[in-house]
């Protein structure tokens, strides 16, 4: 956590979504669906279908009827969907299950910290793994976001030096 995969799906998502007949990014889905089980993974599927279908109301009985839903009303529509922070298969099953849910030309961005979810048969997923940054980049990712320049700020050197050190390669984090 905190390499930067929701930030970079996010930026992909506004450089590109206007390139599909819908867009849906749903943001954070393992927490929502660890708070809500399976009446928060349904709420996703009917923001999903909302959003797409520019729609203020899908109403979804339960997981299941959702996929179904999702298979049967966006088949004919190239869509980019963005699935950020799953973790588990019943996520992606639920929100999108396989390629032949969508229209021809739809992209799917998935983001997880764990690879595995994305391996096996009948998967056959692109993955880009997001690598923490070497020191020299972290010090001036921090730089910018805290002294509005790449460097630090003469007093600051230090001090920021440890910091960076103690991020080990996330300096958002700190």
């Amino acid at each position: 956590g905190g390499v930067g995969k929701t930030t970079i799906a996010k930026a992909m998502y506004e450089k590109i979504n206007g390139m599909f007949d819908g867009n849906c990014f749903l943001g954070d889905v393992r927490s929502k669906c660890l708070e809500k089980g399976c009446a928060g993974l349904k709420c996703l599927q009917e923001q999903l279908l909302c959003k797409i279908l520019l729609t203020t109301k899908v109403e979804v009985d339960n997981v299941d009827e959702g996929i179904s839903l999702i298979e049967r009303r966006l088949r004919a529509k190239k869509v980019l969907i963005v699935i950020d922070d799953i973790d588990s298969e019943i996520q992606l099953n639920a929100l999108a299950g396989e390629r032949n849910w969508f229209g021809r030309g739809s992209t799917i961005i998935v983001t997880t910290r764990n690879a595995n979810l994305l391996n096996g048969p009948g998967k056959d997923y692109e993955k880009y793994e997001v690598r923490r940054l070497d020191f020299d980049k972290s010090l001036q990712l921090f730089s910018w976001h805290t002294f509005k320049h790449p460097n630090p700020l003469e007093p600051f050197v230090e001090i920021s030096d440890k910091i960076v050190s103690f991020a080990g390669g996330l300096p958002l984090a700190a």
